[in-house]
């Protein structure tokens, strides 16, 4: 009676082990397909999604056939037919097994119990891997960034000084311009037009490549934020007689404040281009205060966009005009999304064209510097 409440407790303490357990008998020891399982305890069989009934005393080959069918596997078994045949254990570090309904990452070492009998630990992490995994490509991904933001800025840095070259040359030449013809005159003024785009195309490159550098977060009241900003754009202002509305509360937030700054004065200076020449601008911006969030409005009386560019206006470079009609580098709602994500939030619009359009986004009340 004694033997027998001692197998009882031993197996009760096996069956509750979380870590998995799992006994086999090799019975040819030429011969991986006649390893058959001898016990699972409860982690194992969850694993497999099989029942005791379904497992013990039959062959692996007939409950898990899937076994055999990829070179990892055939290495478990062959690993079990050498152990139990040799003796000692081995580590098999990380295996990978899966079926038609499961699938994960394990580790697992085989143990020698007796000739022809073999134990198995296993233990699922899937998880752990899954984030290892998930951390690697991150921290890959931002490493990738980070060279090619570095490499943006140099590039566009170095690109400034011929180009400053050209335009003040064209500068020089056109005083002389009247000594010239008219292909002349119209050469230099299509190679100042040029030089003049393309500096501000690099100079919008620039602050797109810079945007996260500053990780100082900054409290600012929000009401005095947007006030500066109408210094900043005064000459904007003046010159198309625009109007810049806050509805808001004056509350304090916290941003990483060049890019949040920009963030704000990109729609808003969108809001004042987009806008027909004989109609005066009028820009609300307003906040509404949520659970973890502050979600902003930005409302212009402009052209409007129609709702299958709604997507494509926060991609860079993308232009939905012709430069004769609106000046632009296609890269300032580009750099609101980068901005806006920056803050942890998220940014989108509703637009109905010829009546205006509408920019939200939210920044996180709780900004993270990692």
């Amino acid at each position: 009676m004694k033997g027998h409440t001692d197998i009882e407790i031993l197996s009760k303490t096996l069956e509750d082990l979380p870590v998995g357990v799992g006994i086999f008998h090799v019975p040819d020891l030429k011969d991986i397909k006649s390893i058959r399982y001898v016990f699972m305890n409860k982690v194992i069989l969850y694993e497999m999604r099989k029942t005791k009934e379904e497992v013990f005393g039959n062959r692996i080959i007939e409950v898990a056939p899937e076994a055999f069918e990829h070179e990892g596997g055939v290495l478990v078994m062959e690993t079990y037919r050498k152990v139990a045949e040799e003796g000692g254990e081995m580590n098999l570090g990380l295996v990978e097994y899966s079926n038609e309904i499961v699938g994960g990452i394990y580790k697992c070492s085989v143990h020698f119990i007796k000739k022809h009998y073999v134990y198995v630990l296993l233990n699922n992490v899937t998880e752990l891997e899954s984030a290892k995994r998930e951390l690697k490509h991150k921290k890959e991904l931002e490493r990738k960034n980070k060279e090619l933001e570095q490499f943006t800025y140099i590039t566009s840095h170095d690109l400034q000084e011929p180009l400053n070259s050209i335009i003040s040359f064209s500068t020089l030449l056109e005083r002389e311009k009247d000594k010239m013809g008219g292909v002349g005159q119209k050469s230099i003024e299509v190679i100042k037009t040029s030089a003049n785009r393309m500096r501000a195309f690099i100079i919008a490159l620039l602050e797109y490549s810079t945007i996260g550098r500053e990780k100082e977060i900054k409290e600012v009241n929000i009401t005095q934020l947007i006030e500066n900003l109408k210094i900043d754009l005064y000459d904007l202002i003046e010159k198309r007689k625009a109007i810049i509305n806050y509805r808001g509360d004056g509350v304090k937030i916290q941003i990483f404040e060049p890019d949040f700054v920009k963030l704000i004065q990109n729609l808003v200076v969108n809001g004042i281009k987009y806008t027909d020449d004989n109609t005066f601008p009028v820009i609300t911006i307003d906040l509404e205060e949520q659970n973890d969030k502050y979600q902003f409005s930005v409302k212009d009386n402009g052209i409007g966009i129609e709702e299958q560019y709604f997507e494509k206006v926060f991609g860079i470079f993308q232009r939905l005009h012709l430069r004769n009609e609106y000046s632009g580098t296609g890269i300032g709602l580009s750099y609101c999304k980068k901005a806006v994500e920056l803050h942890g939030g998220d940014i989108w619009l509703t637009s109905e064209p010829g009546k205006g359009s509408t920019f939200f986004f939210t920044i996180a009340k709780q900004l993270q510097t990692v």
